[in-house]
């Protein structure tokens, strides 16, 4: 039988309850066995940034997802070359999951409209299926637009490329808006992100004195 395995990506500087709560949105629209939350270990787009070390960010996304049973962590990209590029995270979780598998990569519609300048774009697209959240409506027409660009094809719901065999699943959802930016800023400031984080992450980040100035 073939486990469809979700892979959502990101620094998570803090993860928070937007993150799980998109990678459980995504379990539930394509039926998901399993979803991958994979830590940067050097994202592409924040090399020249200060970011928290690894283990910190791997430690918090390990604490939160102890709630979610079909939630797991890896710390793969801590090991694959630097900068963390999709195109070698998913050739290494081709070559390395147990019997057959197809991946399902779960993003934003903000960070699918700049997939032309991902390393390998097309390798990307031809190796696994993608799941495409938006909050407007306006994105739409610009991500439909790139859809039929790359050469897929609407089918009843969803995006079809048959060069690819790989489909792209969208859903407008209404996701908590909640940055990891914006909670690193209160918290410097003293201010209360209980309602933002899970409790573990807030105990984590208060023990080890995180996003203080």
């Amino acid at each position: 039988m073939i486990r469809k395995t979700g892979i959502l990506g990101g620094t998570f500087d803090p993860v928070h309850c937007g993150h799980l709560a998109l990678a459980e949105a995504a379990g539930k629209l394509c039926g998901l066995s399993e979803i991958v939350l994979l830590p940067a270990a050097v994202p592409p787009h924040k090399q020249h940034k200060v970011i928290t070390p690894f283990y910190h960010r791997f430690a918090m996304l390990t604490a939160a997802v102890e709630a979610y049973p079909a939630l797991h962590v890896s710390s793969i990209e801590q090991l694959l070359p630097k900068p963390s590029y999709t195109i070698d995270t998913l050739k290494y979780l081709q070559l390395h999951s147990a019997g057959e598998v197809e991946l399902y990569f779960i993003t934003g519609a903000d960070a699918f409209l700049d997939i032309q300048s991902w390393k390998q774009y097309r390798n990307v697209l031809k190796t696994c299926h993608f799941i495409v959240f938006t909050r407007s409506g306006n994105k739409n027409k610009k991500l439909h637009a790139l859809f039929k660009q790359l050469e897929y094809t609407k089918n009843d719901t969803a995006w079809y490329n048959s060069k690819y065999n790989k489909i792209i699943y969208t859903s407008v959802h209404s996701l908590p808006v909640v940055s990891s930016s914006n909670i690193r800023k209160l918290i410097a400031r003293n201010k209360a992100v209980n309602k933002l984080i899970p409790e573990e992450v807030r105990e984590y980040i208060a023990r080890h004195e995180l996003y203080k100035k």
